[in-house]
């Protein structure tokens, strides 16, 4: 029977037991990889990469798409906690934004805040990238940042916020 497992489903066959901590670690390589390399979810079910997994350690099963969302959404609030924390003790922050329109037309405004941190060397945080469907008011475009960086508890550490310079960052 396993050998008819393995024969039709390949990977999907757990071959015996793997340790939690193994898990743990393939698991967190698993998020990484997707996360800094961009993959979608999807990739759990590509066939290629089922093989080359049960090549590399055949006692590893595969999270299934919904599980491997899950682990990565957990990942990012791990990291956003970590990243409010760090700037919960900064004096001082500077913000960048920057709007733009997808090939769709769809509206963004990116927000990211730089700030010295202990070491003495410059530091940055994305504290966003917000669909924009509203007109591209300074008003819209304030009430947006604002909210981000009462979020993010910045707000009264700002010194400075670098734009595009588009003549929508100007309030009248």
């Amino acid at each position: 029977m396993i050998r008819h497992f393995t024969a039709k489903h390949g990977a999907a066959v757990n071959q015996g037991n793997i340790h939690m901590d193994r898990k743990r670690e393939l698991d967190g390589a698993l998020v990484n990889m997707v996360v800094k390399d961009s993959q979608p979810f999807s990739i759990v079910d590509d066939c290629g990469f089922k093989e080359l997994v049960a090549l590399l350690d055949p006692r590893y099963t595969l999270p299934s798409r919904r599980v491997l969302k899950e682990m990565v959404v957990k990942r990012y609030e791990e990291e956003k906690m970590k990243a409010k924390a760090v700037l919960q003790k900064v004096e001082a922050v500077s913000l960048t934004a920057d709007m733009w329109t997808s090939i769709n037309m769809d509206a963004y405004l990116a927000v990211t805040c730089h700030y010295v941190d202990d070491s003495a060397k410059l530091a940055t945080v994305l504290l966003g990238v917000l669909p924009f469907p509203e007109t591209h008011t300074a008003v819209n475009i304030t009430a947006a940042m604002r909210s981000l960086m009462e979020e993010w508890g910045t707000e009264g550490k700002v010194t400075s916020i670098v734009t595009d310079a588009g003549a929508n960052m100007v309030a009248s």
